[in-house]
């Protein structure tokens, strides 16, 4: 028989209901919180363990790690530099021209004398002397105008050094009846620049018999030298003196009527009596050359012999420059370089290039540009740049052949893994010929054992890491591979024979595991290496 319920016996089973659901609710939250609060405990707990064991002293200590780009002993010749804060904006102070007078009436010239200028920042680069000739309404106005100096006057010295108090130059390219006026313009390191102020820069010459005899001169001797040709002669000038004088070349007998095409390849100064030409390739070569005096004049010397049979050239590029290194201070960027080396023509300079853009340098077309400098030296320093700007800079070795060093590029990944190694405070010595190192990049695991055939990276390779001794104070590692107390080591890891990709950012992993005692562990990110040959990685 079916049972009517009461409505009271209803409610009692919908609040029943009602309550374990509630129940069932509440046990889900607690049960998620339960897990939540174990998984967090956990997590806490192995990051606890794992810094404990990062601070447990360990018989090994990793004291550096550095990341080498250049593994095949080529340090590349480009570098990247951030230009200073402080910039060199102010042109130079106190350039005084003290007077301008007639030196001498035959031959005919004008000696000019004057103060340098001051520069307290970069320094002082360079003077420039300008002749204008006209009346001296037309002169007073176009010597107070730096514009019109430049555009108006012609320039007749340049002047890098010995910048003093009491400068002299002395002026042959004046003519009588004319009235000539000077300017000095003086540059700094920065290449700003100002117009002198005069006391007197003006004069008025009246008579006077200018030099209109050329430098006279003969070509005593052309024969092979090596892979070159040495020129003699000897040259004299009873006027105003020899100033320059000019090396042409050409594969035809060199005459008045062909000489623009001939290939000029040396100036040299007025005292120069022989030279050493490196021709481009072998067969008969043809010389001349011709004297420029103080007044202009000039003329081709006349030659004895004015050829040669060359049959060896210089063809062999130099060497590579070696460590270039880059420093910022105020005003200035300065490169450093281990000197390039030659052994057929020899080391003419070093052509610097400069660029804004990385790619820029990186073209097979930057040997036709003109460099940003060219230097014989093995460093140059940079005095004008924009702050903060990053510039990137090629050196590149020349020899008196024209052959161009390698350009060498800096590798984008690391090579080679130095790693610096010790003992830990109080640890027993270590075996190294019992060491295993894990290594990862995340995509290629090696396992590397000693190699106890010798030291240095060349017997590292992909199977083993290698040794070098840093201090050795008992010689107990030299012997036998054994660190003890206060010996430093660097362990080798030839990256690129292993197979590691080792660019910016990417995740290395690795294990020294010893023969007993903890495995040191190590994880580290590979930084930005820009263009330096060492990175600095731990």
């Amino acid at each position: 028989m079916k049972r009517l319920y009461t409505k009271e016996e209803g409610d009692i089973g919908i609040a029943t209901l009602i309550l374990f659901i509630a129940i069932i609710i509440v046990a889900a939250i607690a049960s998620s919180l339960i897990i939540y609060v174990g998984v967090t405990l956990r997590e806490q707990g192995e990051k606890v363990a794992d810094e404990a064991v990062e601070q447990i002293t360990s018989a090994v200590r990793i004291l550096n790690i550095l990341g080498d780009r250049d593994v095949d002993g080529m340090a590349p010749n480009i570098i990247s530099v951030r230009a200073p804060i402080t910039a060199d904006h102010s042109a130079p102070q106190g350039g005084l021209i003290k007077n301008v007078s007639v030196y001498s009436n035959d031959p005919l010239d004008v000696k000019i004398t004057w103060c340098s200028a001051v520069d307290t920042a970069s320094g002082m680069g360079k003077e420039e002397i300008y002749r204008v000739s006209g009346d001296y309404t037309t002169l007073k106005y176009v010597l107070s105008n730096i514009d019109y100096v430049k555009t108006m006057g012609t320039l007749i010295a340049s002047f890098n050094s010995n910048f003093t108090d009491n400068r002299v130059f002395i002026d042959y390219g004046v003519e009588s009846g004319v009235t000539y006026g000077y300017a000095i313009i003086g540059y700094d390191r920065a290449g700003n620049y100002a117009l002198y102020d005069a006391i007197n820069q003006t004069v008025s010459i009246s008579s006077g018999t200018r030099d209109t005899a050329p430098p006279s001169g003969t070509i005593n001797s052309i024969k092979v030298a090596g892979v070159g040709v040495l020129l003699s002669w000897s040259a004299s000038d009873s006027g105003s003196g020899i100033k320059v004088q000019k090396i042409y070349r050409s594969n035809e007998s060199i005459d008045s009527a062909n000489l623009d095409n001939a290939t000029l390849v040396a100036v040299l100064s007025g005292a120069a009596r022989s030279y050493i030409d490196y021709p481009p390739k072998q067969g008969t070569w043809y010389y001349a050359i011709v004297g420029v005096d103080n007044a202009g004049n000039n003329a081709t010397y006349s030659a004895t012999v004015d050829h040669v049979e060359l049959s060896t050239v210089d063809k062999i590029a130099p060497s590579d420059i070696g460590s270039l290194h880059e420093s910022v201070t105020d005003y200035k960027i300065q490169l450093s370089w281990d000197p390039a080396s030659d052994n057929g023509s020899g080391i003419n300079s070093y052509y610097i290039y400069r660029s804004k853009d990385y790619s820029a340098l990186t073209t097979p077309e930057l040997f036709k540009s003109k460099p940003y400098a060219m230097v014989n030296t093995t460093h140059f320093d940079d005095y004008s740049y924009i702050s903060y700007q990053t510039y990137y800079y090629a050196v590149v070795p020349v020899d008196n052949a024209g052959n161009f060093g390698v350009l060498v590029y800096p590798q984008n990944s690391i090579q080679v893994l130095e790693i610096k190694l010790a003992l830990g405070p109080g640890s027993k010595p270590v075996d190294f010929n019992d060491v295993i190192l894990e290594i990862t990049d995340g995509s290629v695991d090696a396992s590397l054992k000693l190699n106890s055939t010798g030291f240095g990276l060349n017997c590292s390779d992909s199977e083993h890491y290698s040794m070098e001794v840093l201090n050795d104070p008992t010689g107990e590692f030299r012997q036998s591979y054994i660190l003890d107390d206060g010996a430093v080591v660097l362990m080798y890891i030839n990256a690129q024979k292993v197979g590691l990709n080792l660019v910016s950012q990417t995740t290395v992993k690795m294990k020294i595991i010893l023969g007993s005692g903890i495995p040191v562990y190590k994880e580290l990110i590979i930084p930005s290496t820009m263009l330096n040959r060492y990175v600095q990685i731990y």
